[in-house]
């Protein structure tokens, strides 16, 4: 019985909270705006803080019994917590002060309302992401809609795709957010502990909550994909999971539900490889070898040096690291492949048609270890043995021998 005018009490906190908003707003307005503060109008902002006070100290109250259903983590109420009481306390140091008349200066008086404006500020901003969720301040401005979509994970993970897991990177914060609250170890509302895998596939006192490969025979994945009226839909309070997110989570049930699923396999779904893109800035494309190289731009000194009458060149990319290099002499010597050894590994396509080479040279080329395009057509002195020497080139992938 108890128990039950708690939580009751505890679902009044929304409708309360609102009373010191507006008693503490109005009260520090009345202080700020009002240029004759007779003893009337004094009374009057001592009695606003008083009130502001006694409603602040019920909101709290309330709170408290919110906070020890177990909807929420610890960690998602603590600043809104303990931020709402110091606004308490302020507003009962304020209205004590006042009561025994003590005197405030200037500059007291507008300490103590900025401070209390802060406060309130503070209590309700994460008051408000408990609610609405985290971002929900800027999560409809079209600019930074992307932004703070993509920032849900860290650059070094976002940098490194083979790292990240679509259960532990994608599902389970998710989850945790929006679940694990009424759904763990601790408190396993309907019986359904949600904190691991292999409790979620173990389900609770409706049946399995997993079924792999059956996202749509998934009890979990139904429930959060119900109408918002529906009498089952989860979760009864907060913010639902965004379409993104049931997406993400039917895709990983239809995959398995495995823990240590790699989100390169989305690579084989276009739809799911795109939400990628635009949800969590991953860009899943399977890379070329030259994509996934980092490379210092090559000497400006000897790019200037072999410019003219031995090669032309220019950049293949922004950064001005990878080279296309073609000799435009009729007759090449082991010197001129000489000169641009220094740069060897910046040369990544290489024209060298018609320019007398033979086997020999092409032993120097065979240690230009990022070569991806080799031209060699129109050398008749040019034979298998020499061929064979390009074996080495480990990322060759076009070769040029005729035409």
């Amino acid at each position: 019985m108890i128990t039950e005018l708690l939580d009751f009490l505890g679902s009044l906190h929304p409708l309360i909270v609102h009373l010191p908003i507006g008693i503490v707003l109005l009260t520090i307005a009345i202080d700020v705006f009002m240029r004759n503060k007779n003893n009337s109008v004094q009374r009057v902002i001592t009695m606003g803080w008083f009130f502001s006070f006694f409603s602040g100290l019920l909101a709290a109250l309330f709170g408290w019994f919110l906070g020890d259903n177990g909807y929420y983590l610890e960690s998602q109420i603590n600043i809104h917590k303990w931020s709402g009481i110091a606004f308490v306390s302020i507003c009962f140091i304020i209205w004590l002060l006042r009561y025994i008349n003590f005197r405030f200066s200037k500059s007291f008086n507008r300490s103590v309302n900025l401070t209390s404006i802060i406060l309130l500020m503070i209590t309700g901003h994460f008051g408000g992401e408990m609610t609405h969720g985290q971002n929900y301040l800027f999560e409809n401005l079209p600019y930074i809609q992307k932004k703070i979509s993509v920032t849900t994970l860290s650059d070094t993970k976002r940098s490194n795709n083979d790292s990240l897991f679509v259960y532990e990177d994608l599902i389970h914060p998710v989850l945790e957010e929006k679940c694990i609250a009424c759904h763990n170890q601790n408190r396993a509302s309907g019986g359904l502990n949600m904190s691991s895998i292999e409790s979620m596939i173990k389900g609770g006192n409706s049946g399995a909550g997993i079924q792999n490969g059956k996202p749509f025979k998934s009890l979990i994945y139904k429930r959060v994909s119900f109408p918002n009226n529906h009498p089952k839909f989860m979760p009864p309070t907060g913010v639902p999971l965004s379409y993104d997110q049931i997406a993400m989570l039917e895709w990983w049930i239809d995959n398995g539900a495995e823990k240590q699923m790699p989100v390169t396999l989305t690579r084989n779904d276009p739809k799911t490889q795109r939400l990628m893109e635009l949800q969590y800035g991953l860009d899943l494309r399977e890379k070329t070898y030259l994509e996934t190289l980092t490379l210092p731009s090559p000497s400006q000194e000897v790019l200037k040096s072999i410019e003219g009458e031995e090669y032309i060149w220019r950049f293949l990319n922004p950064e001005q690291s990878f080279l296309d290099l073609k000799f435009t002499k009729k007759k090449i010597e082991i010197n001129d492949l000489l000169k641009v050894q220094s740069i060897k590994n910046n040369i990544t396509w290489l024209n060298l048609a018609d320019c007398m080479l033979n086997n020999n040279h092409l032993s120097y080329i065979s240690n230009f270890p990022n070569l991806t395009r080799l031209k060699i057509q129109k050398n008749p002195l040019v034979t298998n043995k020499g061929i064979e020497a390009l074996q080495k080139l480990e990322h060759l992938t076009e070769l040029n021998l005729y035409g």
